[in-house]
């Protein structure tokens, strides 16, 4: 009996540490730029011309982004960063956000 209820005590405790993880927002910081979201898994890089390799954020999560450019070439691109990593910015391929 006792093993049960320290069981049904462990099991409650995980569900509300779980619900308030699902209540937090999964969005980038409140730093100035608009909200956007990753369409799909989107690698961010260090540079500009998209070198520098840094990681990926998964697909359907919010970016915040700081700065939109192109380039003579026409390829356009984000300066920002993700919900999955507001601490780290970093330069996005514009094809990989959507709903700005």
């Amino acid at each position: 009996m006792r093993k049960t209820f320290g069981a049904a005590i462990a099991a409650v405790a995980m569900a509300g540490a779980a619900m308030t993880v699902l209540a937090t927002p999964a969005s980038a910081s409140d730093a100035p730029g608009w909200l956007c979201m990753t369409a799909d898994a989107t690698p961010v890089y260090a540079n500009r011309d998209f070198t520098g390799y840094l990681f990926t954020l998964s697909g359907g999560r919010g970016f915040r982004v700081h700065e939109l450019w192109g380039n003579e070439s026409g390829v356009i691109g984000y300066l920002g960063h993700g919900a999955e990593n507001p601490g780290r910015d970093g330069f996005v391929r514009a094809q990989h956000i959507t709903g700005c």
